[in-house]
């Protein structure tokens, strides 16, 4: 513990940062992240409220308990063994504890105040809950031809639960990790995130959130997804992590947005999906089982992953969730007009890319399976009901088509040759 930063009294506690927190009041002290940690090693310890009528000052993580504190210390250790030391005080300095639901499960969540990236992710989350508004993305409202695109809350047991594979790729701050545990316990889930701060905060929050059992099934992993061809799993790529908007870590930023104050430029280790399953893949789960659920949040990382993957072990996947990212990327940032053709045409046999993702209208007479996977039938097996006459991309999509093939030529669809400008080594579209 004497790598943790000490504190001997609570003098500069405001310093940490001047944000506000929907957590209780703590008569005035400004609980950071940093805060938790020196706690978790016996560093501080909190004062006692100076009056009777308020409680003591407090964090909602458990720091009193061994285990606890124990996940905690090893986290530490985790970080100071892949994370440079600048990058973690930054990072814990920045967070406070906030007070959440997911679905109607209480918890207390640790990211930066007036984080729009962890807003939004909570809005799709608990999107349609009691009466909540229906969101697709962030703060995208669904329309009312179809449900939410994410849709994690109802989703068929023959996808979900023990010996069931959840790969979570781009997890930012693991909510939607959290989510999956606690709707579904015992399912096994690989929680991907190329950004050391966002993994850190995750691990934070899945230590002050999941009890010892249930962390036992999540297993988060440093890394970004790679290509096949990217060499001995060592080749790196820069990207960008905004404190303000922590769910859009990527590699293709404007120049003109950089905050030099908050920002950080981050130099990412990409590896294979294939070489980070296998060590994340706990022992216990049967040999050879294939993703059942494979959640693409990785703001381009679609790119690198998908085309890399065997045919068999693409088609064995239950269900694709998430989007591709083409019409965003800019130009001189695109990875090449066949990669991204490969891409396509893979996940726009997922419902949710045909219905919501332009690139998909490239191949109008794909077919496309039901909304969670399956035959295309009318019923499912397990009582799912299929959609009834939408069986490729152009009927699943209807008017989202109708101006494609110009979209497709503003975007470049086509006309990208390589995938210079995608591997350059640089975080930021120069000229963009």
């Amino acid at each position: 513990t004497d790598d943790i930063p000490r504190t001997d009294d609570f003098n500069n506690y405001n310093n940490d940062y001047s944000g506000g927190n929907s957590e209780p009041n703590n008569q005035g002290l400004k609980l950071t992240a940093r805060h938790l940690f020196c706690l978790a090693a016996e560093a501080i310890t909190l004062p006692k409220s100076t009056t009777a009528s308020s409680p003591d000052p407090s964090t909602h993580c458990d720091i009193n308990s061994f285990e606890t504190r124990e996940e905690l210390l090893y986290l530490w250790s985790s970080a100071r063994s892949q994370m440079p030391e600048d990058v973690i005080q930054k990072t814990l300095r920045l967070l406070t504890e906030h007070k959440e639901t997911l679905r109607g499960h209480e918890v207390h969540l640790w990211y930066p105040d007036n984080d729009k990236g962890a807003e939004g992710m909570l809005r799709v989350l608990n999107s349609g809950y009691e009466g909540r508004s229906t969101y697709n993305f962030d703060s995208e409202p669904a329309d009312s031809s179809h449900d939410d695109l994410y849709r994690f809350h109802d989703m068929p047991s023959k996808f979900v639960g023990e010996n069931k594979l959840f790969v979570d790729v781009g997890s930012a701050l693991g909510l939607t990790s959290m989510l999956i545990t606690y709707l579904y316990p015992k399912t096994t889930i690989v929680s991907i995130e190329p950004a050391s701060p966002s993994w850190l905060i995750q691990n934070i929050n899945y230590r002050c959130n999941l009890s010892h059992t249930q962390l036992q099934y999540v297993h988060p992993i440093l890394a970004g997804v790679g290509t096949k061809h990217h060499d001995d799993n060592d080749s790196m790529m820069k990207m960008l992590w905004r404190p303000s908007e922590t769910t859009a870590t990527r590699n293709w930023n404007p120049e003109n947005n950089f905050d030099f104050a908050t920002d950080l430029e981050l130099v990412v280790h990409l590896r294979t999906l294939r070489a980070i399953l296998a060590e994340a893949t706990p022992e216990d789960l049967p040999l050879g089982t294939p993703i059942s659920v494979l959640n693409l949040d990785c703001e381009g990382c679609e790119y690198n992953l998908i085309p890399s993957m065997h045919e068999t072990s693409f088609h064995s996947i239950g269900v694709v969730l998430g989007r591709t990212n083409w019409g965003y990327i800019p130009v001189i940032k695109k990875p090449s007009s066949v990669r991204a053709r490969e891409t396509h045409e893979r996940v726009c046999t997922h419902y949710n890319f045909a219905k919501r993702c332009k690139e998909c209208c490239d191949f109008p007479s794909l077919e496309v399976k039901p909304r969670l996977g399956g035959a295309n039938t009318e019923t499912e097996e397990d009582g799912d009901v299929a959609f009834e006459g939408e069986r490729s991309v152009a009927e699943v999509a209807g008017d989202m088509c109708n101006d494609f093939e110009e979209w497709a030529k503003e975007s470049k669809l086509r006309d990208i040759p390589d995938d210079y400008g995608w591997n350059e080594m640089s975080a930021f579209a120069h000229g963009s």
